[in-house]
């Protein structure tokens, strides 16, 4: 199940966004990003358990799918597609987007295939955007797709 996260399950997303990445967002900057026009998470359950999220935010006829997560044991379910398609239909829905722009890591091979799937294209790079966990700099691809998803 994905549902729109309400602000009671922003520290679940925060608890989740540590699990996954090395560079965690705390619940008081989820918060702050959540705050503007536009801006919305999803959260996928599992049974009673949190299982992944996806932070985005819409403006101006664009989308940005700003983190997307899956809990590490519950990944290669289908979760993190769907949870794309959520963030996208949104925007999609509410009038805010016609495209859904994102960053990855060069070294995220998975996140690109999916991305690959789902029909996004390299539009960009951006050069030492993110820190691995051993410190290392990588660039990020910057994708693009239209909308519907």
């Amino acid at each position: 199940m994905i549902r729109q996260a309400k602000l009671s399950d922003l520290s679940t997303v925060a608890t989740l966004h540590a699990e996954c990445f090395a560079q965690a967002w705390a619940e008081e900057f989820l918060v702050r990003i959540l705050a503007h026009p536009g801006a919305a998470a999803f959260l996928a359950v599992e049974g009673e358990v949190p299982a992944g999220f996806v932070v985005m935010r819409a403006a101006a006829g664009e989308a940005e799918i700003l983190s997307l997560g899956v809990k590490p044991a519950m990944r290669c379910r289908g979760l993190a597609a769907a949870l794309v398609r959520t963030a996208c239909g949104h925007a999609e829905a509410v009038g805010m987007a016609a495209e859904v722009f994102l960053e990855v890591s060069v070294g995220n091979a998975a996140a690109r295939s999916l991305y690959g799937h789902l029909g996004f294209l390299e539009v960009g790079r951006r050069p030492d955007y993110y820190e691995d966990a051993m410190g290392a700099a990588r660039d990020a691809l910057v994708l693009r797709r239209g909308l519907p998803l």
